[in-house]
């Protein structure tokens, strides 16, 4: 009865191509749906007596074995793995098995599905949620996220590692003279140089506005990390021409070895910093290493603060005097940690800044209805820029400032600079909500109230 009811099972299957199903007994396959035979390029003659096993990619075959089990009652959860068709060419697949009473004796139906596209589609996302957009350089989460298995690895291996921070000098001159436009290409252009610089194995990431940072895996020493710095600066020495304007940039890099300057994150971040602003005071287009004689590196922590110029300032009154709000809560922010007030008062303090933002983002989202530009990604976007705000909350203390500032500072700039720029420049072209349209900003709040007083510019 079993087996009748195996047959005809498999006959409706049969009729219903969409799904790539065989019978399989002794892993030889007995059995193939069009859509199977399809999948693999297969003719139903060639595909009887078939091992299954030879359709697989060969670095797949001894772990798919284990999968296709004929022992009544088995069954094997969806399995990925490289198909092979008929014509050398690789697909993405997924299997399941389940073993059955099949005609003749004992075996196995497995279903099989290409999810190449998924696969493709998932990679893409994973690409872009790690990357930056304009530079398409790792962004500040894959930095972080590299900077923690670079420490994980150094220490179960008694290595070393150096840790770059980097300000492009001479930025904001471009940016305020020839445009944001320029300014996104002359950050394209510094982004390749710096990346050409690097070696095999190192990290380049864009932090932020004119911000970059790198991990260089293999410096085991100052002098080390020194040849690689060198290079990034030497990069800036020829001027970079984007749209017929040649820009005259140089790059203040600072640097700090794990474990001599530093044995976390914060420590390593905060000294790399402090050493960056050094070579801003030093006159910039150079590079110093933490630890040197130089006050502004072994003198009291610097952190990255929010300083506000007219590169951030979008023409729109709404847009800008909430960022500049923002800017000045995180500042305040800033201030209280280092301070080093308690816990419980920063979390208030972060909270009017998450207050501020979901407030923000409301009037955004309404301003953008209004001119017919919003959209579910603009909604999407502003949940997921407000959860990595919340996710800031548990990890604020006074071991980690100079890591929750930059990373807050970063976000804003990223807000700024991907979610408001394109937006603002629309709604001018629109003749909506320029300085010139009588637009006024709304009342923002500062802790949680929507009447509170307009904010004082940074």
């Amino acid at each position: 009865m079993q087996s009748d009811l195996a047959i005809a099972t498999l006959a409706g299957l049969a009729k219903r191509r969409v799904l790539a199903v065989a019978a399989l007994r002794h892993a030889r396959i007995i059995w193939a749906s069009p859509a199977l035979l399809a999948m693999f390029g297969l003719e139903p003659d060639a595909a009887t007596g078939k091992r299954f096993l030879d359709l697989v990619a060969a670095e797949d075959r001894r772990m798919l074995a284990g999968v296709l089990d004929e022992t009544p009652g088995a069954e094997a959860p969806p399995t990925a793995f490289h198909g092979l068709r008929a014509d050398g060419g690789l697909f993405d697949g997924e299997l399941t098995s389940s073993a059955f009473d099949l005609p003749g004796g004992a075996g196995a139906v497995i279903t099989v599905s290409d999810v190449t596209e998924q696969r493709r589609a998932q990679t893409q996302l994973s690409f872009l949620a790690f990357r930056d957009a304009l530079t398409e350089l790792p962004n500040r989460a894959l930095f972080f996220d590299r900077l923690r298995q670079a420490l994980v690895d150094a220490r179960r291996h008694s290595g070393a590692f150096a840790v770059l921070v980097a300000d492009l000098d001479g930025f904001k001159y471009v940016n305020d003279r020839f445009g944001h436009e320029t300014g996104d290409a002359l950050l394209q252009v510094a982004a390749k140089r710096l990346r050409a610089a690097s070696r095999e194995g190192d990290t380049v990431a864009r932090i932020g506005g004119d911000e970059f940072s790198a991990i260089l895996a293999r410096a085991t020493s100052a002098e080390d990390a020194a040849i690689v710095a060198r290079r990034m600066v030497r990069a800036f020495n020829a001027p970079v021409v984007v749209a017929g304007q040649s820009c005259e940039v140089g790059i203040s890099i600072g640097i700090a070895l794990y474990p001599a300057n530093g044995k976390d994150m914060d420590s390593l971040v905060a000294d790399a910093d402090g050493a960056m602003y050094a070579a801003k005071r030093a006159g910039g287009r150079c590079f110093k290493v933490a630890g040197e004689r130089d006050p502004d590196i072994s003198g009291p922590l610097r952190l990255p603060f929010f300083d506000w110029n007219d590169s951030h300032t979008l023409g729109v009154p709404l847009m800008d005097e909430q960022h500049k709000h923002l800017a000045t809560l995180i500042n305040r922010l800033g201030e209280e940690l280092k301070a080093g007030h308690e816990t419980e008062h920063l979390s208030e303090s972060l909270g009017k800044l998450i207050e501020a933002a979901r407030a923000h983002f409301a009037d955004e989202e309404r301003l953008l209805a209004e001119a017919g530009l919003g959209s579910a990604r603009h909604k999407a976007e502003y949940r997921r820029l407000l959860e990595e705000l919340r996710s800031q909350t548990h990890k604020l203390d006074s071991r980690s400032m100079a890591l929750t500032m930059r990373y807050l500072k970063s976000w804003l700039l990223h807000h700024i600079e991907s979610m408001d720029k394109p937006h603002a420049r629309r709604l001018i072209e629109m003749g909506l909500g320029g300085s010139g349209t009588g637009a006024h900003p709304m009342p923002f709040p500062e802790a949680g109230g929507r009447d509170a007083p307009r904010p004082h510019p940074v």
